[in-house]
């Protein structure tokens, strides 16, 4: 390993990734930080660099042995390669698929992961953190979520190269005893998500295969029952709260519309809906309380009514673009409504909640249960298949890739989730997630990790075995 490491061309290989690192941290810092934090960031950027610059420097005048000649050929296709991987990360950008059972939103299973794997495994870890950082780059231009965020490219760089290091730490590793590791990683996998269904079952949080939003309790019933660890896990990890939406107002002169409401002890927001007014026809006075945070007066169009509120109210600006007559007033009576999920009516007042939390913890649980479950089997399921394609004729030389692939990504992958959950609690500004415990944001995000890389270590094992075996082998360059 020594003898490796310190060879000319490993050498400045390494000097190269270190120089990249520290100039990159460096830029990154520019966009985040300021005052001392700045100085001090770009201080360690810079010293990272320069000590890169003085590895690359070593490897040409101080260490034995001499330089390969450059090989302009091999370098121009490893280029074209690239390029072709990174435009076909890009292209599906566009095509990702969207599991619905997890998450509120979904999740998003893109397959740009599958083509910027390919440099890694191939070309070497250099070329896989080049490869990955630029498709990140391009995938915020053609699809971006959010702001855009320097540190997220330079994690992206550190995954690339941690694929191909894993990549060739592998290359010579037993295929017997990498197969009963991974045996044994799938199988404490598949226990995990059994746990996790049987702790949601005895606390009574989901008793399905598949947990459904209509079946899971409200947020103050799940917080305030004595759950089990594994089920508190996930309960606190789940902080949205719903909002609830008046939808029908019994026929009255006056109606003070709430700003807060209190359902099974916990709190959430109130919004008026646009038909909360329809069929009242004696109303005269509306009043807002300071905390309503949505008001939509559609029903009230065409009525001979006041809507009285402060000055405070932060429904104030709609108020104003509806078009309807209003008035200022000191104060207005601010109240929390307190009624109970299973009967959302107040003093006449009929409620609608949104299930944002019903939702979100919905699809938590179908994350830690069932996706850490499928996870376990397909995973086991994988490793059989592969151990029975070992055992025939004329695969020996194969026999192994899956294993190595899914190590490989896997373990990026959760390097890099780890050290983007970091930046997202740390030094990301005004985000939700700064006030979650670590464990609580990373578990979620680990096991969705874990599926998508699953899913993609199918399709680069199956497309690796097209592109190396005897009907689709390419003379690809050597690293």
């Amino acid at each position: 390993m020594s003898k490796k490491l310190l060879d000319k061309k490993n050498f400045r290989k390494i000097g190269i990734i270190v120089m990249c690192l520290g100039a990159v941290f460096a830029a990154t810092m520019v966009f985040l930080v300021t005052g001392s934090a700045l100085v001090i960031s770009l201080a360690v950027g810079i010293t990272v660099a320069v000590a890169g610059v003085i590895m690359i420097i070593v490897a040409y005048s101080t260490l034995p042995g001499e330089l390969p000649p450059a090989d302009y050929r091999n370098a121009t296709i490893k280029l074209t390669l690239c390029a072709m991987f990174i435009g076909l990360a890009a292209l599906t950008k566009l095509f990702s698929i969207t599991i619905p059972i997890f998450g509120s939103a979904g999740m998003r299973v893109g397959f740009g992961g599958v083509f910027t794997t390919f440099p890694a495994i191939l070309f070497g870890p250099l070329y896989g953190g080049i490869t990955s950082a630029a498709s990140d780059i391009i995938g915020w231009f053609i699809d971006p979520q959010g702001g855009y965020n320097p540190l997220f490219t330079l994690t992206a760089f550190i995954g690339g190269v941690i694929k191909g290091l894993i990549w060739i730490t592998l290359k010579k590793a037993n295929p017997g005893k990498l197969r009963r590791a991974f045996t044994v990683c799938f199988a404490l996998i598949l226990v995990i998500g059994t746990a996790f269904y049987i702790s949601f079952a005895v606390d009574g949080i989901s008793r399905s295969i598949i947990a459904e939003t209509e079946e899971m309790p409200s947020k103050g019933l799940a917080n305030n029952r004595k759950n089990s660890f594994l089920t508190s896990l996930i309960i606190k990890r789940v902080r949205v709260s719903d909002t609830y939406t008046i939808t029908d107002i019994s026929d009255r002169e006056s109606v003070i519309i709430p700003g807060k409401a209190s359902v099974d002890g916990a709190n959430g927001n109130v919004a008026l809906g646009e038909k909360a007014f329809e069929g009242n026809d004696s109303i005269k006075e509306v009043y807002l309380a300071d905390s309503l945070t949505s008001f939509n007066g559609s029903s009230l169009k065409g009525k001979d009514i006041i809507i009285y509120l402060t000055e405070n109210c932060k429904a104030l600006e709609e108020v104003k673009k509806s078009g309807l007559e209003y008035a200022l007033v000191a104060s207005v009576d601010e109240r929390t409504i307190v009624m109970r999920s299973d009967n959302m009516v107040f003093n006449e007042l009929t409620f609608v909640s949104n299930n944002k939390y019903a939702k979100n913890l919905a699809g938590n649980v179908n994350y830690v249960a069932f996706g850490l479950t499928l996870v376990g089997v397909l995973g086991l399921a994988a490793v059989l298949i592969e151990y029975l394609l070992s055992r025939r004729s004329g695969t020996k030389t194969n026999k192994t890739q899956g294993v190595r692939i899914f190590t490989a990504i896997f373990t990026a992958e959760i390097i890099q989730t780890t050290i983007n959950t970091i930046i997202l609690k740390e030094l990301t500004y005004k985000n939700d997630w700064a006030a979650y415990p670590f464990m609580i944001v990373w578990i979620p995000r680990a096991a969705e990790g874990l599926i998508i890389c699953l899913i993609q270590a199918y399709f680069i094992a199956l497309l690796y075995t097209l592109l190396m075996g005897k009907t689709g082998a390419l003379k690809l360059p050597k690293r």
